[in-house]
């Protein structure tokens, strides 16, 4: 059976409304026929708007303070690889351009003591010990059963056992550390550096009985043909239609569960393909999803699982001096905490795990989804 998840008619591509009136006119008679079938059909879909970082500010989670900017540490550095006082003074007078930026840059060394380039080297240079996180408070699920004291409480669910070492390693950098629903500097860059001309993210939660409890439903996530256009607001636009990509990659099924209005996925192994130029390709390994529905219709969601730390690193490495000095992060610092953070698929050689717990959020709005099998029928 072909089914068209939603399609608006008035909202149709060029050449739809003749098969499309054909296909809603058998879905009448087949509701007719058998209403609980029906029913158990009805299914929402929606287009990510924002998708970010799940961060949260509190003193207890940095006791310490947050991590110096780059203007602090680029000095640190530079007395490090022997430049004299008045040396270090004439190369940061014109900060944040200037003199310093190809032996910050170069801050690395060789086996034989030759620089480096530090961003492709991350490990060339002494482990910077940036602050992490000390505190308790992180978004995210418990994914692997257990409860330590490495572990997080949810501060939304009270949940304890959250494995969130990405929150760790980059929560007390002044990027990272902001409240939801703002966005982090760096994570809106990537977001909103892509959203305008890459596919929308998709999401489609089918087979519902009841909205407020549904032992068993479906949650699809996809990668769309069509990019979201933004409203006077800078939001994703209501209501469009959106063609599905048809790529493997991105195309995600899960089962899952509705209580008292909240939709809680099994575990799955979650991928897409954003621009990967910009943000790193998704591939979280026992992800899970919990993501409730607003009045107004819209999703609001958070996305946990392990991801490849590595991965984490190298997209924000790439902007090199560019993201050190707009960001306040130091990128070896960055790549040594993900690291030593780990928290899960250890490397059978080495025991270096490859993989680090982190949580995202995201909200969506209402959207018309057309999957692959219906753009065909063009």
């Amino acid at each position: 059976m072909i089914s068209v998840r939603g399609l608006k008619l008035e909202k149709s591509i060029s050449g739809w409304r003749a098969c499309c009136l054909t296909l809603t006119m058998a879905g009448a008679v087949g509701a007719l026929l058998s209403p609980q079938a029906a029913a158990a059909e009805e299914s929402k879909s929606f287009a990510i708007n924002m998708f970010t970082v799940a961060t949260i500010q509190t003193k207890e989670n940095c006791p310490r303070g947050l991590n110096p900017l780059s203007d602090v540490y680029y000095k640190r550095e530079l007395k490090r690889i022997g430049k004299t006082q008045s040396e270090i003074e004439e190369l940061m007078k014109d900060f944040p351009s200037g003199g310093y930026i190809p032996f910050t840059t170069m801050r690395g060394r060789d086996k034989d003591g030759n620089p480096v380039n530090i961003y492709a080297y991350p490990d060339s240079q002494p482990d910077p010990n940036i602050h992490l996180v000390e505190g308790k408070d992180g978004y995210g699920f418990n994914l692997d059963g257990k409860i330590s004291d490495d572990d997080f409480i949810d501060p939304l669910t009270g949940e304890r056992g959250i494995d969130n070492q990405m929150w760790r390693a980059v929560g007390c950098t002044h990027n990272y550390s902001i409240d939801l629903p703002a966005i982090a500097l760096y994570p809106f860059a990537q977001w909103d550096g892509t959203r305008d001309t890459t596919g929308a993210w998709l999401v489609t939660v089918s087979g519902v009985d009841d909205w407020n409890n549904d032992d068993s439903v479906t949650l699809t996530i996809d990668k769309g043909i069509d990019p979201i256009i933004r409203d006077a607001n800078d939001n994703t636009v209501r209501d469009m239609t959106f063609r599905v990509d048809n790529s493997a990659r991105s195309h995600n099924v899960v089962q899952a569960s509705i209580k008292n209005g909240e939709l809680t996925t099994e575990r799955f192994d979650f991928g897409f393909v954003p621009d990967p130029s910009v943000m790193h390709e998704f591939n979280l390994a026992q992800a899970q999803i919990r993501a409730t529905f607003t009045d107004d219709g819209r999703m609001e969601a958070y996305m946990g699982g392990f991801h490849d730390w590595m991965a984490i690193y190298w997209v924000h490495g790439q902007g090199e001096w560019t993201f050190e000095h707009s960001t306040g992060i130091d990128l070896p610092g960055m790549y040594n905490a993900l690291k030593k953070s780990a928290d899960y698929d250890p490397d059978p050689e080495t025991g270096q795990n490859r993989r680090i717990s982190g949580t995202w959020w995201f909200d969506a709005v209402p959207a018309y989804v057309i999957s692959p099998e219906e753009v065909a029928l063009q």
